[in-house]
């Protein structure tokens, strides 16, 4: 069998519509900078390491990713923290702020979810999403006893890392907000392993964020401070980078990046000799956010004809993996992959033209191979 991998057109694409959107923001005013140095924050040095890894999605074969193989996306060096020495601060617009050692930290009542993270900016078929199980305490109590003031808005999560961003040489702190009525709806974990083993330090040793349904650029790592606000954080990583764009009538508007939005991709399409000559068989997996999957379809001749795919799912906040099984003619076929989630939500077919930037992309995946006589 040949496979024709129509990547390179896709990722033209998206550098075009990448660049769209950088034009539209560099328009629009610059936010100041959530620097450590403000805020009296006392950031780790950095350490060389890896900061950009993509799992191999043509190799998924389990349902949980491996550690060394779940796909990295860091701005800044990775932070070397003291355990020791580490201080987790819930401050801000509250009545109770206070500070917690690692120590204390783990001996908190720890709760275990499977949670699949997708990068903001990962490409259809790309390899910028995993799935593990993450554990450590829940964010809520902490969060309840630290009470929270009339007109509190908002929990801004800074992360350690800092340094110069990797574009533009400006000093950042890492840091993300989302609404406070959030918390108690998707309820996240302060993470302290990952897959059962302590969280390695690319994945934010000591502690990470994990909030199941959110995209990856939420899950803030190497977690130094929560922060309650009354008024809406206006970060450079909320404001300016990581945000969706979109053309309409009134102009550039730009688009919450929040909930994963429902997508599937085909791992591959692979012959089952086991199954008879000529059988094959389309493998991928599927995920939504925090709604489960209710379906997913599998279309062998460009989305004419649509045939139900075999559903393995164990969390709504963790992919689906899908099978189709199917004995195609010699020849070229086009396979196709759409999912809908349990809110009744559907990928488009194919990209929104009005999107300007390249993030939380789910248009259905395309495959094409080539079946020999």
């Amino acid at each position: 069998m040949a496979e024709s991998n129509p990547r390179s057109v896709a990722r033209r694409r998206f550098l075009l519509a990448a660049a769209r959107g950088l034009a539209v923001a560099a328009s629009l005013p610059l936010a100041r900078p959530w620097a450590a140095q403000a805020r009296g924050l006392s950031v780790p040095t950095g350490s060389a390491g890896q900061k950009v890894r993509a799992f191999p999605f043509d190799q998924l074969d389990s349902f949980l990713v491996p550690n060394e193989s779940f796909y990295l996306r860091s701005h800044m060096e990775i932070p070397r923290i003291d355990p020791a020495a580490y201080r987790l601060k819930l401050a801000g617009w509250v009545e109770r702020p206070f500070s917690l050692t690692l120590s204390e930290i783990g001996r908190l009542p720890a709760v275990r979810r499977i949670v699949t993270f997708e990068c903001t900016g990962s490409s259809v078929g790309g390899g910028m999403v995993g799935t593990a199980e993450w554990s450590g305490p829940l964010l809520a109590p902490l969060l309840e006893r630290a009470r929270p003031k009339g007109g509190a808005l908002e929990l801004v999560m800074e992360g350690s890392d800092a340094g110069l961003d990797e574009f533009l040489p400006i000093p950042l702190q890492f840091a993300r907000s989302i609404p406070l009525p959030l918390v108690g709806e998707v309820q996240p974990i302060l993470a302290l392993r990952m897959n059962g083993k302590p969280l390695p330090p690319e994945h934010g040793f000591p502690i990470r964020v994990v909030l199941p349904g959110l995209y990856g650029v939420l899950q803030v790592k190497w977690l130094a401070r929560l922060t309650v606000v009354r008024e809406p954080f206006r970060g450079f990583y909320q404001t300016q980078r990581y945000v969706a764009m979109q053309r309409t009538e009134a102009g550039a508007q730009v688009r919450e990046v929040l909930r994963q939005r429902v997508k599937s991709q085909i791992a591959r399409v692979e012959p089952l000799p086991e199954k008879g000559k000529g059988a094959y068989r389309v493998f991928g997996a599927a995920w939504s956010g925090g709604s489960g999957i209710a379906k997913v379809e599998v279309s062998v001749d460009g989305g004419a004809r649509w045939e139900l795919a075999r559903l393995e799912s164990r969390d709504p906040c963790a992919w689906a993996l899908f099978t189709h099984d199917w004995t195609p003619s010699p020849g070229k076929h086009e396979i196709v992959a759409r999912a809908t989630d349990g809110k009744g939500r559907s990928q488009p077919l194919e990209r929104d033209p009005s999107a300007l930037t390249g993030y939380v992309n789910n248009w259905c995946h395309h495959k094409t191979i080539i079946v020999p006589a």
